[in-house]
């Protein structure tokens, strides 16, 4: 039977400051998921290394400027938030540019609320690499 080690990928920043490296470095959306596990099986014709599991891609909050009557579309609204106008802009268009540009194609949207508590998140998956299952939390991995 082989040896599994779980290797974890993340960035090392946490609350706002996650935030705003995800909405100013858009490359990191797409590449730098929230939980990713990469296994290294030790096995007897070597090392390999297999992806355990590609966490769900950072996603950010619905503010209400971004659909209240005055802000949906006037953009200038978003530089007197709170937060900075760059990052304010950037979170806008990450969660509304994909449907706009598909309504815009004709394509319906339908809009989903769920009840996911913030932090939430379970993934099950098998690795056919390693011939087990992995299953992870936020936080915690573990090979069965």
């Amino acid at each position: 039977m082989p040896l599994v080690h779980l290797v974890d990928l993340k960035l090392n920043v946490f609350g706002p400051i996650e935030d705003e490296v995800y909405s100013t470095i858009p490359i990191l959306v797409k590449n730098i998921r929230r939980g990713n596990t990469i296994l290294r099986i030790d096995g007897p014709t070597g090392t390999k290394f297999s992806l355990g599991r590609k966490g769900l891609e950072k996603f950010f909050d619905m503010r209400y400027e971004f659909i209240s009557e005055e802000g949906r579309f006037d953009d200038g609204i978003l530089n007197s938030c709170n937060a900075s106008g760059e990052m304010m802009h950037m979170e806008k268009n990450f969660i509304l540019g994909g449907p706009l540009k598909s309504i815009l194609g004709g394509k319906t949207v339908e809009v989903m609320k769920t009840l996911k508590a913030n932090g939430e998140n379970m993934q099950v998956s098998w690795n056919h690499d390693s011939q087990a299952w992995v299953i992870c939390s936020k936080n915690v991995g573990l090979v069965a």
